[in-house]
């Protein structure tokens, strides 16, 4: 093993003590197998050699089936703000327990809704939905039907759910993402640069056939570059000068970037909004917000000379997911005005600046791109551009993550590198975390493999 390149040893190393660690999931995966395509729900949820399953988790805690405790920094790859099990959330799906899972109209819709309006600014309406996927397409259907236009701007390096037309671009250039997506579908996607005020401006001048503008103010997917606040500010004027839909995908940012989403952080409003993720702290909910007069094409009440935009589904307003919304957002409240979010900022920036400490002592170059509690990983000197990091080679990455679980942190997925910490996290949690960095380092041979590759 001693001639072995360092890659290929430092990968034998962390993979030889996970499989000691996990046995369990181990079997487990190999029962997967038989049933479920890679013995996983989900592409994202399996890594290499194979996935971990988790038995239970409380607080900041996740435990896996061999009864492994991790500090849990990757909240399910975002939804768990509030941590697992949050008592806020749990008390009010108990308070609403005996009206069944799913009943007509339940009266907690008209409560959910009136909450989510009283904290998001364009929230003048709001339609529940059972994903972020379901509200992106709906909302693009809204604007749709309310400018009679079809095309859609969408920025390279966001993603927008699994809808086939938004399943382009989320690299430097407008490559599908994966196969079995048909290029008819996104005939009528426009794609540009994120953050770039001449080209926006250029194509505004050029199109009058724009029904939206489609982003995610944190660029998440493409490394979380986040948008700047001119750039914002340009696609909020020429938007509204040309009668085009603003549309915040804040599926990840909404209630993340604090209370108001990326609408409070950076102080504009767009005529609709989509959430997901963190509304419902784990259960199964999405929503499209917005304006009145755009909402006003889903309303069976609207003037008949209004376009009707068709939207419905049997679990949009289940009992739980209804329920875990209010209590979530019921602390999310509550932790802002108790100074909750600016803690959790504060902390996640003293991570930051741990690990590029952390690295940095053993010659690693580590560059972190973090807004409030999310933050993404690149082991590199390069300067930051988004261009420059989509080509990176993620082994080094990929394997501090699961060099982590090996050291009982969870800070992110070899195959996610999203960290999202949560209000759950206390200071003992993140001096576990440190700890853990330390050691990993220390332990398995990154350096040597850093300049083998180097």
């Amino acid at each position: 093993m001693a001639n072995m390149p360092a890659l290929d040893r430092l990968k034998a190393a962390v993979f030889a003590d996970y499989s000691a660690r996990t046995p369990k999931s181990c079997a487990l995966w190999e029962r997967g197998k038989a049933v479920l395509p890679g013995g996983v729900s989900g592409n994202l949820r399996y890594f290499a050699p194979y996935p971990l399953y988790m038995a239970t988790g409380s607080g900041s805690r996740t435990i896996d089936v061999d009864g492994n405790a991790y500090i849990d920094c990757f909240s399910c790859n975002g939804p768990l703000m509030l941590g697992h099990r949050p008592a806020a959330v749990l008390e009010e799906i108990e308070r609403h327990r005996d009206m069944g899972p799913l009943i007509l109209n339940p009266a907690l819709l008209v409560e959910c809704a009136e909450l989510l309006a009283a904290i998001v600014p364009c929230a003048e309406r709001v339609r529940f939905l059972n994903s972020g996927t379901e509200a992106v397409l709906s909302a693009v259907r809204y604007a749709r039907a309310f400018t009679g236009r079809d095309k859609v701007v969408k920025f390279l390096g966001h993603y927008h759910g699994q809808s086939d037309a938004f399943l382009v671009g989320l690299t430097p250039d407008r490559r599908p993402f994966g196969a079995g997506v048909p290029a008819s579908t996104q005939q009528d996607i426009l794609t540009l640069p994120f953050n770039d005020i001449a080209a926006f401006e250029a194509l505004m001048a050029e199109r009058s056939d724009i029904a939206a503008v489609l982003l995610d103010p944190a660029m998440h997917s493409g490394g979380l570059w986040g948008a700047s606040s001119d750039f914002l500010h340009v696609l909020r004027r020429e938007t509204a000068a040309r009668g085009i839909i603003l549309i915040f995908d804040e599926v990840i940012t909404g209630f993340r970037l604090g209370l108001a989403g990326a609408q409070g952080y950076y102080g504009v409003t767009p005529d609709l909004a989509t959430f997901a993720k963190a509304l419902a702290a784990g259960e199964k909910l999405g929503a499209v917000v917005g304006r009145a007069d755009v909402m006003a094409v889903t309303d069976p009440l609207t003037a008949a000379d209004i376009p009707r935009a068709f939207q419905s589904g049997t679990g949009n307003d289940g009992t739980a997911a209804l329920a875990a919304a209010i209590g979530a957002m019921t602390e999310y409240r509550r932790q802002d005005a108790e100074g909750g979010y600016a803690a959790l900022d504060t902390a996640a920036g003293e991570c930051a600046a741990m690990l590029v400490s952390a690295f940095a002592a053993h010659g690693i170059p580590l560059h972190i791109n973090r807004m409030a509690s999310m933050m993404q990983l690149f082991i590199t000197d390069a300067p930051a551009s988004f261009t420059r990091y989509a080509e990176l080679r993620t082994d080094l990455i990929e394997l501090f993550y699961l060099a982590l679980i090996n050291h009982g942190v969870m800070l992110s997925l070899p195959t996610s590198n999203h960290v999202y910490f949560s209000f759950a996290q206390q200071a003992a949690d993140f001096a576990a975390i440190a700890e853990a960095v330390t050691t990993v380092l220390q332990t398995y041979p990154f350096a040597e493999a850093y300049q083998e590759l180097a």
